[in-house]
């Protein structure tokens, strides 16, 4: 039993079962692996593969290699591997996206086969290991708990923990499972703004705008200004603010509501003088006392 995989930063990887070990090897890529190095090796746990990963690494008091311990997660929808790493401060891996992340395409539908016939029912998570304090058993153990967190639920949390491309990963798939889920358009842009990736924020936000949720339009806003494109801006918070939107001091939203603090103070400003002219002027009562004529 075999198959290849692509990953975005590491390069091919050979995988083949040896035993009930699943075995990695690569050749070349940013590492420079001599040919068939092990690179990957572990045992299934359901749809996670506990075991270690061969990383490269740069940095003045780094070691150029070293195998730390993983849990890489397979997502039987796709036969996509991912996994997260926290390297040493100071420590940097080409290997990496964004210096944490691990993931890994197939290049055949053969690659589904290295996973356990019973993974089809299990819900695709993100592992996070930390080579310096945690063993791959300790994280199991929470991953575990994991296991019936939808991707909404997950991408939430880890958008909360300030872990925006893990976050994006999920959200993606949310939108995969439910295109017209609004809370995944939200997180998914929300993280892709956190990543300082604005064009793609702006083309998903838009995409979610026949929706009807106000909060697509707040974050929205919070694009455009980043974008540079004021009245766009203003346009959409005012959109915001129109499907019932307002500021509550929401942790969710409190990068967005932070960084449009005047606008909204102008449209909120704006509504009470609207209010204040629909209710008319007040005139005095005509009793005792009054000297109106």
């Amino acid at each position: 039993m075999s198959s290849s995989y692509q990953g975005d930063s590491y390069g091919v990887v050979s995988l083949r079962m040896q035993g009930d070990q699943l075995v990695g090897v690569a050749t070349g890529g940013p590492c420079g692996f001599e040919p068939d190095t092990e690179v990957l090796s572990g045992e299934f746990q359901d749809n996670v593969l506990v075991g270690q990963v061969l990383l490269c690494q740069l940095g003045p008091h780094c070691e150029p290699r070293v195998n730390q311990p993983a849990l890489v997660v397979f997502n039987p929808d796709d036969g996509v591997m991912t996994a997260l790493f926290r390297l040493k401060d100071g420590c940097r891996s080409p290997v990496l996206k964004n210096d944490s992340l691990l993931l890994l395409r197939p290049l055949s539908r053969d690659a589904e086969a290295v996973a356990p016939a019973r993974a089809a029912s299990a819900t695709t998570a993100v592992a996070t290991a930390d080579g310096a304090n945690s063993s791959a058993a300790q994280v199991a153990a929470g991953l575990g708990r994991q296991g019936e967190v939808s991707p909404l639920e997950e991408g939430q949390r880890q958008l909360a923990a300030g872990n925006a491309g893990v976050a994006q990963r999920h959200f993606e798939l949310a939108l995969s499972k439910d295109p017209r889920s609004a809370a995944a358009v939200v997180g998914l842009g929300a993280s892709q703004l956190m990543l300082n990736d604005v064009s793609r924020a702006v083309k998903t936000l838009e995409a979610g705008r026949g929706l009807g949720r106000a909060d697509v339009h707040l974050w929205l806003a919070y694009a455009y200004q980043r974008e540079g494109n004021r009245n766009r801006s203003r346009e959409s918070l005012r959109k915001a603010f129109d499907q019932g939107w307002m500021p509550a001091g929401r942790a969710a939203e409190a990068v967005a509501e932070q960084a449009l603090r005047e606008d909204i103070k102008d449209i909120e400003s704006f509504m009470q003088q609207q209010r204040t002219r629909k209710r008319g002027p007040v005139r005095p009562s005509a009793g005792a006392g009054n000297t109106t004529p």
